[in-house]
């Protein structure tokens, strides 16, 4: 059984936002995608999550071991696509 947890945060002016270190030490992902839901809330999934979840002729296309091993080929696109240096 998984337990939540609820923490109060600030977006600076920046538009960051600071995940506190005791959730961010269960996360296995450093890499999500961001949603705005129709009430106003965000929802931060992680990218293994999404790709896990495709079907169809996109199933299979990413072949990686582990979450970090993505987090390396996504960096490496970025990185090749010129938006991260």
């Amino acid at each position: 059984m998984s337990t939540e947890e609820v923490a109060v945060v600030e977006m600076d002016d920046r538009g960051r936002v600071l995940i506190p270190s005791p959730i961010r030490r269960r996360l296995k992902s450093r890499v999500f995608t961001l949603r705005l839901l129709s009430e106003g809330a965000l929802l931060l999934r992680p990218i293994g999550e999404e790709v896990e979840e495709m079907g169809g002729k996109y199933r299979g296309v990413i072949k990686t071991q582990s979450f970090e091993e993505l987090e390396e080929a996504q960096e490496e696109l970025l990185r090749r696509e010129g938006r991260v240096r």
